[in-house]
């Protein structure tokens, strides 16, 4: 059997080379187990969503488990298996290529979520959910190039042949991603009533959509600017590893936030009014015994009181339509 090729240690800094991968690899376990968590919990709480939601977000559980399951089989042939063969550090192996088009298609999966959202939003409008639809198919097909092109390199170093491919996903990832927020936001201010529990749901989801989408631009840019100032290293890894779960992460809690928005709304309000009447009818009663031992005397009032309980009438309903436009707070 033919020795491996092995360099001297020291020759390859192995801190921003697989020590950076392992930190990413380390963030998406921890960011595998909240979606679990997440997912158990969406399953558990909104038995009511359409099938369509659910086989979704069963669909997007399984990619986000391979997708986490490849990385750990990466970094598992990297540090134990190549262990002191510091070559194969730049060698990229099946599972680094196949996890960029599963976390490409998870991704594509969100972002129709989140357009159907703002087809919602916005009247049934389809520019905007076009739009995002048609960038989705882009950003897939570029992914799929450049994983392509992985498969058939033997360096790291050999992206730089194809890096155009790597920048331009990125970069229209980032702009999709703040366009949806944007978007979102700006919808969502159209249903402001000014009604102080009302807006504060919405204020809640605008600040939802601001967070989830400036979590996945920023990882976004993170990913295109250290592979801008370090090709040669594995720093953007690391932010490309935790995009994925991001995305992921951030569909479910926006979908399991529902109950506890409209929730915290609804104690929010006043107490209710009950609305009681009583009408008293005095009828006078005849005396029939002369004696008038156990007779009521002529003229005594006898009392009978009818309780009307009106229904409880809130004195501060959630608004959910304005102008005949229901405010949707999920998908």
């Amino acid at each position: 059997m033919a020795a491996r090729l092995q360099i001297p240690p020291g020759t390859v800094r192995l801190d921003d080379t697989l020590g950076a991968a392992f930190l990413g690899h380390t963030v998406t376990t921890l960011l595998y187990g909240i979606t679990t968590l997440q997912a158990f919990i969406y399953y558990r709480r909104n038995q009511k969503d359409g099938i369509k939601l659910k086989l979704s977000v069963f669909v997007l559980w399984i990619l986000d488990s391979v997708h986490a399951g490849l990385i750990t089989g990466a970094i598992y042939w990297y540090c134990i298996t190549s262990f002191t063969n510091l070559l194969a550090i730049q060698q990229p192996i099946w599972p680094i290529p196949t996890m960029i088009i599963i976390s490409n298609l998870s991704n594509s999966i969100v972002r129709c979520i989140f357009g159907y959202r703002l087809w919602k939003l916005s009247d049934h409008s389809p520019i905007l959910p076009s739009i995002i639809a048609v960038l989705s198919v882009l950003i897939f097909v570029d992914a799929v190039y450049f994983a392509i092109q992985l498969y058939s390199i033997p360096s790291y170093t050999g992206i730089s042949k194809f890096s155009w491919s790597l920048y331009v996903g990125l970069s229209v990832e980032s702009a999709v991603d703040l366009t949806v927020a944007l978007a979102q936001c700006l919808l969502l201010r159209r249903f402001e009533t000014g009604i102080q529990r009302t807006d504060s749901v919405i204020r809640v989801l605008i600040a939802y959509s601001i967070n989830t989408g400036l979590l996945t631009s920023l990882c976004a840019i993170g990913a295109l600017v250290s592979y801008a100032a370090a090709p040669t290293k594995f720093i953007y890894f690391a932010f490309y590893f935790v995009l994925s779960k991001l995305y992921v992460n951030s569909l479910l809690a926006t979908l399991n936030a529902r109950g506890s928005l409209l929730g915290g709304a609804r104690r929010g309000a006043r107490p209710r009014s009950r609305v009681q009447s009583k009408i008293a009818f005095r009828t006078p009663t005849l005396s029939t015994d002369p004696s008038g031992s156990s007779a009521v005397e002529a003229g005594t009032n006898i009392e009978f009181t009818t309780v009307i309980s009106g229904g409880e009438i809130s004195t501060d309903e959630i608004v959910e339509s304005v102008k005949d436009k229901r405010i949707e707070t999920f998908p």
